[in-house]
């Protein structure tokens, strides 16, 4: 039997690692080529992206109330729409409000941490559940067809011999973790499904040393012995992330009682306060957005399921933030959420809305572009928006959809050049083709670490590092101070003093740094400034 046909017809090893009773499933490897690519890039500088997922399609009118289209609106929704009074009020921007449950965030857009995108979709949009989703995490066109998951995709082309030699000092940790489902289909790659087994010391040293238990020398034995490797390294992740779960944190956040995300979101800032080099975090809210009925409340139009889902997302969202900006990771973190698609304009007879397609996606995070002195007089004057409310027809029918201003792809292309450090060029090439840009971020807060950048001014070795000592070469004579700053793949200076040089060669120890690993080396002098990747063994 072919490894790839076992595998798919063995799935007893695909157990989830459970923190406070949520499972926990992590993958070293990235179904999309949009998503494997955002992780890969921001390994390069130290970023981290929190995805919320809000399954069902969420109401963006009944979210986000374009108050400068209110008749057209009352008109649609008069079945489900709250008075004009109870919507919540934003800052600096007349033409837009929020669900009065969604207080929290309400707070953060006023102090510059929320940023709205309006109107986000895609030509030809589908209104399936699973072909939107499907499009949405695979950055595909709607006529594009794929056949795997979004989180295993890539094992065959990143990890051609996965799970051989895996993890190692250049991933040393997930790529990707998923929390707060059962392990889904969308773990499935084109061979193997990543899940997790029990710890044990004797698996971990084995993956350690780089061997497996003997097994008979036939077809059986060469399968059993494929197997329990994947096994052990499933292992490994278990326990880099229980150890990084485990590190004391000092905060001041309260998290909501009774709210799964935010126990989700809670173990995120764990395991990023705890070190954990994963670039690329994915939560689910545990309510369905698929509101066809009974969206409101009948008798009070600002309750309802849709209220509850919101509050749910507000409250959890806004703990999370606090969390990580005591751990002092407000500038490396950020969060999205999205859901597959939106509704239609029109409400339906039930006290709810149908599968519609243009929705805003809602940013979270201390790095985004809504400083007011630095928007005024750009494209998107707005402090927090980008976009305008969606035009509303004066007279809706059953069909008519909120209107696309920004395709998602627009989104995905910022967050890989402008977030995730990556080129345009790779950008454009994950994406099949060009988008524009959009200003989500602040600039002035977003650092593009270049990894090439001054190879031929610039060597480092050896590389991996021996005995914790470093040197540097330099193409021409050095004759002052030189900065050297050594971070974690995630941001946290571990060494940073200035040295003298004198001629073409630095020498230094770096004996501060205990734990092997991959790290980046920042070498500043003079106007220049230069980064490499070292690995200490």
């Amino acid at each position: 039997m072919k490894r790839r046909n076992f595998l798919k017809t063995g799935a007893l090893l695909s157990a989830p690692l459970f923190l406070r009773g949520i499972p926990v499933m992590a993958s070293s490897s990235l179904e999309s080529s949009v998503l494997k690519t955002l992780a890969s890039a921001s390994s390069n500088c130290g970023k981290i992206l929190v995805i919320v997922q809000m399954n069902g399609g969420n109401d963006g009118l009944n979210t986000i109330f374009p108050l400068d289209e209110w008749s057209n609106l009352s008109n649609a929704r008069s079945n489900i729409l709250m008075n004009e009074s109870s919507v919540l009020t934003l800052d600096n921007n007349v033409t837009t409000g929020m669900h009065p449950a969604m207080a929290e965030m309400r707070d953060m857009y006023n102090e510059g941490k929320i940023m709205i995108v309006q109107g986000v979709s895609y030509p030809n949009p589908s209104y399936s559940h699973f072909r939107a989703t499907d499009i949405w995490f695979t950055g595909e066109d709607s006529s594009e067809t794929l056949d795997t998951g979004w989180l295993g995709r890539a094992l065959d082309t990143l990890y051609p011999d996965f799970p051989n030699g895996y993890p190692n000092q250049d991933m040393p940790d997930p790529l990707a973790i998923q929390i707060g489902s059962s392990l889904p289909f969308s773990l499935q790659g084109p061979a193997i499904n990543m899940g997790y087994c029990a710890p044990d010391p004797d698996s971990l040293l084995n993956v350690i040393n780089g061997i497996t238990d003997p097994a008979p020398n036939n077809d059986y034995g060469h399968e059993l012995t494929f197997l329990r490797l994947m096994k052990d390294q499933s292992n490994v992740y278990r326990t880099v992330i229980q150890n990084a779960y485990n590190v004391a944190q000092g905060t001041s956040a309260t998290y909501p009682a009774n709210n799964a995300l935010a126990d989700q979101l809670q173990i995120v800032a764990k395991l990023i306060n705890g070190g954990l080099q994963t670039p690329i975090y994915i939560v689910n809210h545990p309510n369905t957005y698929d509101s066809h009925s009974n969206q409101v409340d009948s008798t009070d139009k600002t309750q309802g399921t849709q209220a509850t889902n919101l509050q749910i997302l507000s409250q959890a969202i806004s703990a999370f933030q606090q969390d990580i900006e005591d751990i002092g990771k407000q500038d490396k973190v950020t969060g999205m959420t999205f859901s597959e698609f939106g509704r239609r304009i029109k409400s339906n007879a039930s006290l709810g809305t149908d599968h519609g397609a243009g929705a805003p996606v809602i940013f979270f995070g201390a790095a985004l572009n809504t400083v007011p002195s630095q928007v005024a007089g750009s494209a998107f004057p707005i402090p927090g928006m980008i976009g305008t409310s969606p035009v509303l027809p004066q007279t809706a029918g059953v069909n008519d959809q909120v209107p696309m201003q920004f395709d998602f792809r627009e989104i995905y292309t910022t967050i890989m050049q402008d977030w995730l450090c990556m080129s345009e060029t790779d950008a454009n090439g994950v994406l099949s083709n060009t988008f524009d840009k959009l200003p989500i971020f602040n600039p002035t807060l977003v650092s593009v670490t270049d990894f090439s950048n001054g190879s031929d001014f610039v060597t480092v070795y050896p590389n991996p590092v021996v005995n914790r000592i470093i040197n540097i070469h330099f193409r021409d004579n050095v004759n002052t101070m030189v900065n050297i700053k050594i971070t974690t793949m995630n941001g946290t200076v571990i060494y940073n003093s200035p040295v003298r040089a004198a001629g073409n060669t630095l020498n230094f120890n770096a004996d501060k740094i205990q734990s092997s690993g991959m790290y980046v080396l920042e070498v500043t002098y003079n106007e220049y400034r230069f980064y490499r990747k070292i690995v200490f063994k």
